[in-house]
């Protein structure tokens, strides 16, 4: 899973109770604060890829998320992370 994020994605966390360049983040992208993390896979412009969601807390939902993404870009999946989201 690290290697795919690492070589697939640019991971960020935004702080959702923090001031500063995170609530800037937070605004534009219209999360609340205090919400549930969410995961969301935005294209260079900052444009959604597929749509935003909270609560993916398993590796499985997670793997999903990023090769529906990758394929939505046309992007190859790897073995490796089609495996993830079969577990």
């Amino acid at each position: 899973m690290v290697r795919a994020i690492e070589s697939e994605f640019v991971p960020l966390l935004i702080h959702n109770n923090q001031p500063g360049r995170d609530a800037k983040l937070l605004k534009r992208f219209k999360e609340p604060s205090w919400n549930y993390q969410v995961v969301r896979f935005l294209d260079a412009g900052g444009a959604d890829i597929i749509p935003r969601k909270d609560r993916v807390w398993t590796t499985p939902a997670l793997a999903r998320r990023m090769v529906a993404a990758l394929e939505k870009h046309g992007r190859e999946v790897s073995d490796s992370l089609n495996a993830l989201r079969r577990e």
